[in-house]
């Protein structure tokens, strides 16, 4: 599941069913909150949908494992997240090699990865515990490479539910929302192809495309 906007004004929120494929559920939204994948679910629930697993994009009102489901977090958000906090091009050898271990981590085994991070940790603790020389204006010296650390932080924080496809193996349970990404695509070009219309065309166009993408 997975939410996608067309420009500020407003979003669409889709879950897909990846055995079948098809588009079970879809809404207009003005933001993207939790909630809003809670009341989808419990919708879903409500009309007998078994939810044997969720993939979602890391929200951390999602990870908490509230709605009585595995959880999966997309791999390639976690990747994209990692690169976008250490940027493109990262200076550091810290950050060079974090790119490079980040970039392992669709092939990986849980053990595997998080091992091969902690040696990395191991060889960059004292880059990462740098502090600046000049303190902030609270007093507190802050860290240098904030962007490193950050980027390790959410390896760390995000743990528990990157690999929830190996522990459930026989479950089949997809590691990225890829798929959805794809129908996104296919629905942006669509529209694309219909420029001008208005706000409430629109969202007519995209929920007929959905609808018939559906059960």
């Amino acid at each position: 599941m997975d939410t996608t906007f067309f420009g500020r004004e407003f979003g669409i929120l889709v879950l897909m069913d990846s055995i079948t494929e098809k588009v079970i559920f879809h809404r207009v939204v003005s933001t993207e909150k939790a909630l809003y994948y809670r009341l989808a679910i419990n919708e879903l629930r409500e009309k007998n949908y078994y939810i044997q697993s969720i993939t979602c994009d890391g929200k951390r009102g999602l990870l908490k494992d509230l709605l009585n489901a595995p959880i999966q977090m997309c791999q390639f958000h976690q990747v994209a997240l990692v690169i976008r906090k250490l940027t493109r091009k990262p200076k550091s050898e810290a950050g060079k090699a974090l790119k490079i271990l980040v970039k392992t981590l669709k092939i990986s085994r849980k053990n595997e990865f998080y091992i091969n991070l902690y040696h990395w940790y191991l060889k960059h603790k004292t880059f990462l515990n740098e502090r600046s020389d000049k303190p902030d204006e609270k007093g507190k010296y802050p860290y240098k490479h904030r962007g490193v650390r950050s980027a390790y932080a959410s390896l760390l924080r995000n743990m528990d539910h990157l690999f929830t496809f190996e522990k459930y193996a026989e479950l089949n349970i997809e590691k990225t929302t890829n798929r959805l990404e794809g129908l996104f695509s296919e629905l942006k070009r669509n529209l694309a192809a219909h420029n001008g219309l208005t706000k409430y065309h629109k969202i007519m166009f995209i929920k007929d495309f959905l609808n018939k993408k559906g059960c």
